[in-house]
């Protein structure tokens, strides 16, 4: 049984964001790239569910999926992809297991742009054509969407808000960060477009507004529409906080509930001159804090703030003091599902992330490796190796491959395992 609380924290406090609903406490678990979809059908699993059952039953109150693609070749077979051939119970199922335990649910919609794997796209859409991402073998030179691509876009990030709305989702959120799709129509240095859609701030930012109008436009109300926003590129000649505050601003103005704010992008790594491959972005949260001031000028909506908050003392401190209204994180509750509650109950204070590769290009599948572990049960394992996080990738897609099998087997006999 787990200790009373000890003494009150803020992080307990609820929060009612402008569209009416209220989250349960000001902890946000942020997206994460699961890779648990359906390989053949691209819809959610039994594991995809129990994963985020854990994360719920931990005490997070609010969970924000991985990724969810807006289209087919988008992204890789183990997305989730929200269209017309969807299983809206698979979705079902998801947001109910979430309520279960008396947490909200929201879907991230991504198009990853320019950053979608060449094995995915030879020519990933972009705003602009432009060389493979540094140059990197595993992008390819990207194309210009065009105006009526652009349109379609528009109309099929509505369509997957709705259809979230139906399956019981409490609200949905837009991925402009990063360097993905959006983002990069905001960045001057990736939007070279001359027509509507590029030039000026008006013109970059029009794809995030146009589809943020689409979609408040489309679902009720009632429902949350939030954007995951990257206020600095750390790129000379890229988006920057000045242009975000406006943006900001924009974004109040079509009915946006919540900010998450984010930084950087792939060309920008390591986000500043102190950040070492396989330790934790204190020096970008500490950079992105300090740009906080400049956004709450301009917007009264509620912010989060996710990268390097892993202790329980920043997250009340900047919390208490108005800079965040919201603590996101990820690597924490991967690390330890219930790492929600015990910062709720006073049983807990900090998660120490920092047992990683140190070699930069295997930290991804060393998280994902752990994320697999967790969604089947075993669990974070901080004495894995990258070797045995390179063989864990292998053995995890085989088994999720063959857990799929099973699952579209019962289904074709009219059971669920």
């Amino acid at each position: 049984m787990r200790a009373e609380a000890t003494q009150a924290t803020v992080l307990a406090e609820p929060l009612a964001l402008p569209c009416g609903l209220v989250l349960p406490n000001r902890i946000v678990k942020t997206a994460t790239g699961e890779g648990l979809a359906d390989v053949w059908t691209s819809d959610v699993t039994p594991a995809l569910i129990g994963l985020y059952e854990r994360w719920a039953e931990g005490g997070t109150g609010t969970l924000i999926t991985g990724g969810l693609s807006v289209g087919r070749g988008d992204n890789d077979a183990t997305t989730v992809v929200l269209d017309d051939r969807t299983d809206l119970v698979g979705l079902r199922r998801w947001a109910q297991a979430v309520h279960r335990h008396d947490a909200g649910l929201v879907g991230q919609l991504l198009h990853t742009g320019r950053l979608t794997m060449v094995s995915v796209a030879r020519h990933p859409a972009a705003p602009s054509a432009l060389p493979p991402v540094l140059g990197s073998r595993m992008f390819g030179s990207s194309r210009a969407l065009t105006a009526e691509e652009i349109t379609d876009l528009v109309d099929r990030f509505a369509a997957a808000a709705l259809m979230l709305q139906q399956a019981g989702f409490d609200g949905v959120e837009l991925h402009a960060g990063f360097g993905f799709l959006i983002s990069s129509f905001l960045s001057p240095a990736t939007n070279r477009r001359t027509d509507r859609w590029g030039g000026d701030l008006q013109g970059r930012s029009r794809l995030l507004v146009e589809i943020v109008r689409a979609v408040r436009d489309r679902v009720d109300p009632g429902f949350a529409v939030a954007v995951k926003l990257g206020i600095c590129d750390f790129v000379p000649g890229g988006f920057d906080v000045d242009e975000a505050a406006q943006v900001a601003g924009m974004l109040e103005a079509e009915g946006v509930d919540l900010i998450e704010v984010c930084g950087g992008t792939i060309d920008s790594e390591p986000a500043t001159p102190d950040d070492q491959p396989g330790q934790p972005d204190r020096s970008r949260q500490d950079v992105l804090v300090s740009l906080m001031p400049g956004l709450r000028a301009e917007t009264d909506v509620p912010l989060a703030l996710t990268g390097g908050l892993h202790s329980r003392s920043v997250m009340e401190r900047l919390i208490g003091d108005g800079t965040i209204d919201l603590a996101g994180m990820a690597r924490p509750l991967i690390r330890q599902p219930d790492f929600s509650a015990r910062l709720l109950d006073g049983t807990g204070d900090s998660v120490d992330t920092t047992v990683e590769p140190t070699d930069p290009s295997l930290t991804m599948l060393w998280w994902s490796s752990q994320i697999r572990r967790v969604a089947r049960g075993t669990g974070f394992d901080p004495t894995y190796t990258p070797r045995q996080a390179e063989i864990d990738a292998v053995l995890g897609t085989a088994r999720h491959v063959a857990a799929t099998l099973r699952t579209r087997a019962a289904d074709l006999v009219g059971r669920r395992p």
